[in-house]
């Protein structure tokens, strides 16, 4: 990939990787701060506030940052995640300036009205009763998170507890903006038909005069991994049972952990995986059987979601799941299986390269995490180097029954 960087005297860091197979850019702005970040009794805080960045900026007024964009053929998103939040915008490459000073003029300070912010609180309370309340099996993150962390900020939802987001003031905001929403503490990835020296004469002008924030202490990571097995029941509106499983990994971008992700490939990975082949086609115990990962900057989570079909109990596909992973601790997995998880995770990842947005989201989520956006590009060697030994070995270091949290969901009666 063609990519340069630089850094302004602000702190901000600026990554840009010219790419000309179409007249379109994509700009990606990460700011180092997510939900782990929050106080415990301001849970919240971080979503609502992505919602509030698109409500107003010192210089345009309410719905004119969408307006803007959608009339000059642009596009926006956000999201949330533990440890980052990040804002993307894509438009014509003749437009980079006008993306420029969008994006720009939300970081000069602080333009959310009372109205936009009582409007977002609503909006964010509803997002939460349509995902999580009043969806079956809704409740899991706020389920599994308190039981497997007790001091980080990765004990509550991303989305925060209902009680905190109905609390929250425009004060709240304002004071998580001033101190997390700065130059310094932000990665701006630019990528499409761009031009170098154009690009960061324009990224200049539009952020070089912000002014930095101070230096933001950072809370120390004390959770550790489980020792003993937490099993709870939940009773629920669902109509199917459910079994869940939550294993405590290793952090995002080392090497057990990319070891992890080829396990789970093995676990999930389309017809012929593991769960999917003796869990839902042969034995025809559930109806849904995967596992996933969550990479976050500490420690990750492993994830397997089970539900039954009907007349089968929680209690048999747990049964059925340990003994699969058991056979794979014991070495019963071939090369061929790994490398067939090797391709899809590579396949997987050279796809997604063919997107700007994707590139741009990246590229500044690794210079945030890491400090340099090598460990992107170096991922595929990554994997290359991983043998069979390293998944038995790691099968056996972490997934264990006393690691793990177990929820089993019932049905009301």
């Amino acid at each position: 990939m063609d990519i340069k960087e630089f850094e302004l005297p602000n702190g901000m860091k600026v990554i840009m990787s010219k790419r000309s197979e179409l007249p379109i850019m994509s700009m990606n702005m990460t700011f180092y701060v997510g939900s782990k970040d929050e106080e415990e009794n301001k849970t919240g805080i971080a979503h609502l506030l992505e919602h509030l960045m698109f409500e107003g900026s010192p210089n345009t007024g309410k719905g004119e940052f969408d307006e803007i964009l959608n009339n000059n053929g642009g596009d926006s998103n956000a999201y949330t995640s533990w440890d980052m939040t990040g804002y993307y915008l894509v438009l014509p490459s003749t437009k980079l300036e006008l993306g420029l000073w969008l994006d720009s003029d939300r970081l000069t300070g602080f333009g959310i009205s009372e109205e936009s912010f009582k409007v977002q609180q609503s909006v964010v309370l509803e997002e939460k009763l349509q995902t999580q309340d009043n969806v079956p099996y809704g409740s899991l993150e706020e389920e599994s998170s308190g039981r497997l962390f007790k001091t980080s900020g990765y004990r509550w939802p991303v989305i925060g507890f209902k009680d905190n987001i109905e609390n929250l003031k425009l004060s709240d905001a304002e004071d998580f903006f001033n101190r997390f929403y700065k130059p310094n503490n932000a990665v701006l990835s630019i990528v499409g038909d761009i031009d170098y020296s154009e690009t960061e004469k324009l990224v200049t002008k539009y952020y070089g005069g912000i002014e930095r924030g101070e230096k933001i202490p950072r809370k120390k990571f004390t959770d550790g991994y489980l020792i003993k097995e937490n099993s709870s029941t939940i009773i629920s509106d669902v109509q199917l049972p459910g079994k869940f499983m939550f294993y405590l990994i290793p952090k995002i971008g080392s090497r057990e952990y990319y070891e992890m992700q080829i396990l789970n490939k093995i676990f999930t990975a389309g017809e012929s995986s593991k769960l999917y082949n003796e869990m839902v086609y042969n034995s025809q115990m559930a109806n849904e059987a995967e596992s996933m990962i969550y990479g976050m900057e500490h420690i990750s989570i492993f994830f397997v979601n089970l539900i039954a079909r009907k007349g089968v109990k929680v209690e048999e596909l747990e049964m059925k799941f340990d003994d699969i992973l058991e056979r794979i601790k014991n070495g019963n997995i071939s090369d061929e299986e790994i490398q067939k998880a090797k391709n899809k995770l590579e396949t997987g990842y050279f796809a997604k390269f063919s997107s700007s947005v994707f590139l741009s989201e990246k590229l500044s989520e690794y210079k945030t995490l890491f400090g340099n956006y090598e460990s992107l590009i170096n991922e595929i060697n990554m994997y290359e180097s991983i043998n069979r030994n390293n998944i038995i070995n790691i099968s056996n270091k972490y997934l264990n029954k006393n690691q793990r949290v177990n929820l089993s969901y019932l049905p009301k009666e």
